[in-house]
């Protein structure tokens, strides 16, 4: 998690240079990166978890008047901030920030509810004449923020139950090996234990005939508004021990207390924000299944893993800049 003295660097900026008020990606600059995009009204910063997108946009927010827009798919979520790596207290207090801390964790948050909320915000941005920027890993969500969305289609009940009965089964490991050998791009986004895109998977499949990447490309709604996506990087072993560190800081700063905190509050490990990567690793410690060093090496493993996923997303979808943050 960044610990930054982001007030001061934040509050250095006072009012925004008004010379671009039609343009305001022009010219930004990101690391050694000039961004000239002169179409673009919107930036997204995207990345695997832990690659530095918060200081990123610091450096930012010291250079342009912004409003950040989270694209993550759990920091929506009160009480799940450390687990969720959401910017401290102080950083979202001296910068607009959106879709942090919004909703209890036993309401569902989706790609459609980002894709209306999210497009809604940034037209609200830019009447406010300041550069929105979109910030997360979620692939998915930022397609469909940028792309529309294929989700409200094919939809069968009937093949729904019959895959949800093979989750209940305990079939979910095996139909993810299935659904990575018809559809590998799309397998690779996610982990076996998320059941419902599994099971919105097949239920894609054999409802329209189309593999779940293939019927998502299809979608016909792009947004009025035109973004560069840019994804932030890293060198493997560089990000890796990032994320190693990442995990002791985390529950140095009280991740356990938080997952306790969230028990005391009635919300249950079972409900699907909680299944999240750093909480479901300390509820199998706090129920003693396994110990304190191997939950530190499962979130580590699990976090690695994840974000070797999100780069095979973003390296397998349309991008405008590929920028290595270096060492």
């Amino acid at each position: 998690m960044s610990c930054l003295c982001c007030s001061e660097r934040l509050n250095d900026k006072q009012g925004c240079d008004k010379q671009n008020k039609a343009n305001p990606m022009k010219p930004i600059k990101i690391h050694n990166q000039v961004l000239d995009e002169s179409q673009s009204d919107f930036l997204i910063l995207a990345g695997p978890t832990a690659v530095g997108k918060t200081d990123t946009v610091l450096t930012l927010a010291s250079e342009h008047d912004i409003e950040v827009i989270s694209g993550d798919s759990r920091q929506i979520y009160k009480h799940m901030n450390i687990g969720t790596a959401t910017p401290e207290p102080e950083i979202l207090d001296a910068l607009p920030h959106h879709l942090f801390n919004e909703l209890t964790p036993d309401i569902v948050w989706n790609a459609a509810d980002f894709y209306h909320r999210a497009r809604q915000i940034i037209n609200e941005v830019l009447d406010r004449d300041k550069l929105p920027v979109v910030v997360g890993g979620a692939g998915m969500y930022l397609d469909a923020l940028r792309f529309g969305l294929f989700e409200e289609q094919h939809k069968d009940p009937a093949v729904r139950q019959k895959y949800q009965d093979k989750v209940d089964a305990g079939e979910a490991e095996v139909l993810w090996s299935r659904l990575m050998d018809l559809d590998p791009e799309y397998a690779r986004t996610f982990h076996f234990n998320n059941y419902k895109k599994l099971m919105r998977a097949f239920e894609i499949y054999e409802s329209s005939g189309m593999i779940p990447s293939k019927a998502f490309s299809n979608s016909t709604d792009p947004f009025e508004k035109q973004g560069t996506l840019v994804v932030l990087d890293r060198d493997r072993k560089l990000l890796y021990e990032r994320i190693n560190q990442r995990v002791f800081m985390m529950l140095e700063d009280g991740l356990i207390e938080e997952c306790q905190t969230l028990l005391e509050k009635g919300y249950q490990p079972d409900l699907y924000p909680m299944k999240t990567i750093g909480y479901k690793e300390v509820y199998a410690f706090l129920n003693h299944e396994i110990d304190e060093a191997e939950m530190i090496r499962s979130i580590q493993q699990n976090t690695r893993n994840f974000a070797k996923r999100q780069l095979t997303w973003f390296r397998n979808h349309l991008f405008d800049f590929w920028i290595d943050l270096g060492s």
